[in-house]
Order: C-alpha cells, then structure tokens, then sequence
C-alpha cells in the first residue's frame, strides 16, 4: 500500500471534503514530497558536509523557490545529510508509529511541588494549652458554625464538582488545540525542507532545478 493511501485510510468517507487547512491534507503533501526527495536523491552521501546556507548554496543569491526563506531561517547551518535522515525518520514514524521516547527534560513531579510549600517545622519548646481550655474557648464558635458550614457545603459541593469536570474537559480541548497547531505547523516547515533538499541536490549534480 502507498504512503498516500496509508493517510487516505484513515479519512476514508465518500461524502466528506477536507479543507486544506486539514491536518490530514498537511500530512499527505508532507508525505508526497518527502517520498519524491527520496526518488530524486539517488545518493544521499552526496548531501555530506554541505549545510544550509553555506557558500556553495544558491539560494543565498537566488530566491527562487519559495520555501527557501523559511529553510533557512529555521534550519540555517544544519548539516543535510542530517535534514534528510530526520525527515525520513519523521515519515515512518508518521506512517507505521513507533516507540515514543520520553522528553528530555520531563517536568518536575507533583510531590515535589507539594513539598516545597508546606509550613515549615519550627523547633524548641512551645508551650501548649490545655485540651480543656481549647475546647471551652471554641465550643461556642464551633457550635455556632455548624448548621450554616453544613448547609452551604451541600450546596457548593456540586457546583465544584461539577465546574471542576468541565476544566477538566476544556483543558483537553486546549491541549489538543495547542498541539494540532503546533504538529501542522511544524509538518509545513519539515514539507519546505525536503523541497529544499530535493531543489539542492538537483542544483548539485546539475540536473533540471
């Protein structure tokens, strides 16, 4: 099965239109174009020791393609033989999935957090009252806080509750917003840079460009 048909399956419906905005169109063109570098560059050792921008780059003096600009404000000085294994590496994960590794600078754990606010343990003697002067001094308070804590927690406890669950879905909302923006995002700018690639290499050997 094609890479383009692997990304087909997935939206497969006759009476849906995507837009090309979609996520899934970026990721079919990003596909297309990657596969198309790997037809034109016939050997990728070729693309040792050239990087981006350097003296022998033409789009230094020549803005000829498009996607130049963007390459070379995010990828300036990056080894090429090193772009095109990273985009071929991003494509199979892209297709066929793979083992996700861990951030390299995971966030620090909750307890953690947790620990660096509690109240700090005072030493030395303290004089303590006694348990019936403390029980004597509140018994008032304590009595008259009862009836009126008792019935406005029974009406708060569902509200938090409840307000609480729709956080908690409005978070994940945003996060899947915050991520999908940022994975097409960064698709478009990978799909710019194996037509660079694909465009330098053609400049290279001296075929069409």
């Amino acid at each position: 099965m094609s890479a383009r048909n692997c990304l087909r399956r997935i939206a497969r419906h006759d009476d849906t239109e995507f837009s090309n905005q979609s996520i899934l169109n970026v990721m079919e063109k990003f596909v297309k174009t990657v596969n198309k570098m790997d037809e034109t560059i016939l050997v990728p050792c070729r693309l040792m020791d050239l990087k981006v921008g350097d003296e022998q780059d033409p789009a230094c003096q020549n803005s000829k393609t498009k996607s130049s600009h963007s390459v070379h404000q995010i990828l300036s000085s990056t080894d090429l033989f090193e772009i095109y294994n990273m985009l071929n590496g991003v494509k199979d994960s892209l297709l066929w999935g793979g083992a996700q590794e861990p951030p390299k600078n995971p966030p620090p754990p909750t307890t953690a957090i947790v620990t660096s606010v509690t109240t700090p343990i005072v030493k030395g003697h303290i004089r303590r009252p006694s348990s019936v002067s403390v029980t004597s001094t509140n018994s008032s308070s304590t009595l008259s806080d009862t009836d009126s804590e008792s019935g406005s927690n029974e009406i708060d406890s569902g509200i938090d509750e409840t307000s609480q669950e729709e956080g908690k879905a409005e978070r994940i909302a945003q996060d899947f917003k915050r991520h999908l923006h940022g994975l097409t995002s960064t698709l478009r700018h990978m799909t710019e840079a194996a037509q660079y690639l694909t465009w330098r290499y053609q400049y290279d050997i001296g075929g069409p460009v």
